[in-house]
């Protein structure tokens, strides 16, 4: 895009990389990430197309779906549609993940909520289709997409955010979502987002292990991973073999991502662990970030390497906080350390996350995209570039071909829609046809800065750093009063 990109492409140590990644896509044969050719599935510890030709999944996880329509404003920050679909084909991406809400796919608790008096109202029916065109639009690019469980919440709880294992409403979940999408060859599915023990966040009265993990039955909080636990509030987890179960129940036979303990960062016992899936369409989802306990290359070469010679690998989510120091070069390379690393290991990467959001300070931090549409810094940047070199050694790109997967109309199998890729959901305002640079969501929330702010507290290794961090921070974005929006919150861990 800016200058600012081409020049960090023409340095030296670039020009070796795309030396280095042109002999990569050689030696695997394609293009790393293209995603022209479906069905998808896998064949042995990697991804095939429909021609069984291997394929690497890289590009962004496309946050909002579910924490939008529970705060009621909307289904989604900004467009989720073919306009917001081709700017990420643009940047080589050949896969996009998607968060949802529980509550808001099963039409329950109340969700929608539309609190925030939305015209038209949001909608069970509205929320789905808008989700159901929104892949359509995708496979349209030549996009696989990833529908992924993120927010949630058991019996009468709304799905407010992120909870330690899959509850009551999450099998009848994932039989919804995968009967509309089980004849769509270019959807995979992420069974539950980050499972993580209560008991290491310092909940001791609540252990999750990886028993518990595959067949449920442990009893966890009510409470979201931001709230403060009631004991008397509780209830009993289910296993991801559950999870599984119920998407098969379907018919649905595509790939099911299985993401580890500690928010997916913890994959040792993974493969001891594996839940049974009769049709062997198992991959394993890794989350990285700079900071966490690994987040190390001694880490991926030791657990993620391994693990990749035996099933799929997805990094379902990655990202770092380090900005650029006095305009020059990231002083961590986090992100780009990782990708490379990753490349050379066949394993799929998404950065979290492809949102626009208004800068408050210089650099931004675990979104990608600057107010005016252009890749922020640092993760935003380090993306774009990482795939424009892969597609400049290849001589293509990773989705770049553009149009349907093969395999059939992009989203068949849908069946709340039907609609081609160019009608628009219930509720969504259609930006098709604009310039990247127009394509400008609302802007930040005092709220939703308040919740970017927790996040990236939540990063830090002691509670005692934590705890301080999240005061400073509430004192930072106090609500002023008699306003609304306030309790609007952008949702990631």
């Amino acid at each position: 895009m800016g200058a600012l990109h081409l020049n960090r492409l023409c340095r030296p140590g670039a020009a070796v990389l795309v030396i280095a990644l042109a002999i990569f896509v050689f030696v695997l044969g394609h293009a790393p990430g293209r995603a022209d050719e479906t069905p998808l599935s896998i064949s042995g510890n990697h991804f095939v197309n429909g021609s069984g030709e291997t394929l690497q999944l890289v590009g962004v996880d496309r946050t909002s779906p579910e924490y939008a329509c529970f705060y009621g404003y909307a289904y989604s920050n900004g467009p989720i549609d073919a306009s917001d679909a081709g700017t990420i084909a643009a940047w080589h991406a050949n896969a996009v993940r998607i968060p949802l809400n529980e509550d808001c796919w099963l039409g329950i608790n109340g969700q929608p909520s539309n609190a925030d008096s939305p015209q038209p109202p949001l909608t069970q029916a509205g929320y789905q289709q808008a989700v159901e065109q929104y892949v359509s639009d995708l496979n349209a690019d030549g996009i696989y997409a990833i529908l992924d469980l993120h927010w949630s919440a058991p019996g009468s709880v709304p799905a407010n955010g992120q909870r330690p294992l899959p509850d009551d409403h999450s099998e009848a979940f994932w039989e919804s979502v995968a009967s509309a999408f089980k004849s769509n060859p270019a959807v995979l599915f992420d069974a539950f987002n980050e499972p993580f023990s209560p008991a290491a966040n310092g909940n001791v009265n609540y252990p999750v292990d990886w028993s518990c993990w595959k067949n449920g039955g442990c009893e966890v909080p009510d409470a979201n991973d931001q709230e403060t636990v009631n004991g008397a509030q509780t209830y009993h987890a289910v296993g991801l073999q559950a999870i599984v179960d119920a998407i098969r129940s379907t018919g649905a036979r595509q790939p099911i991502l299985l993401g580890g303990l500690s928010y997916a960062n913890e994959l040792k016992e993974w493969l001891t662990y594996e839940p049974a899936d009769p049709d062997h369409q198992l991959a394993a989802s890794f989350h990285n970030y700079e900071g966490e306990h690994c987040g190390t290359e001694e880490c991926w070469n030791s657990t993620i390497a391994s693990l990749a010679e035996h099933v799929p690998v997805v990094t379902g989510e990655f990202g770092e906080e380090a900005c650029p120091v006095g305009g020059g070069d990231d002083p961590s390379d986090f992100d780009n350390r990782y990708m490379n690393w990753a490349d050379q290991h066949g394993v799929g990467y998404l950065a979290w996350a492809w949102v626009e959001l208004e800068q408050t300070e210089p650099c931004g931090s675990l979104f990608m995209l600057t107010a005016t549409g252009e890749p922020a810094e640092p993760n935003g940047a380090a993306l774009h570039d990482h795939l424009a070199a892969l597609a400049l050694a290849a001589g293509t790109g990773p989705g770049s071909g553009g149009g349907s997967p093969q395999g059939g109309t992009p989203g068949g199998g849908s069946t709340n829609t039907g609609s081609t890729t160019s009608a628009t959901p219930t509720g969504v305002t259609s930006n098709t046809g604009k310039a990247v640079a127009d394509l400008v969501p609302p802007k930040e929330t005092l709220a939703q800065k308040l919740a970017k702010a927790l996040r990236a507290c939540k990063k830090q290794k002691s509670k005692h750093k934590r705890l301080e961090c999240e005061k400073a921070a509430s004192k930072k974005y106090k609500p002023k009063p008699n306003k609304k929006h306030l309790q609007k919150k952008n949702g990631k861990k």
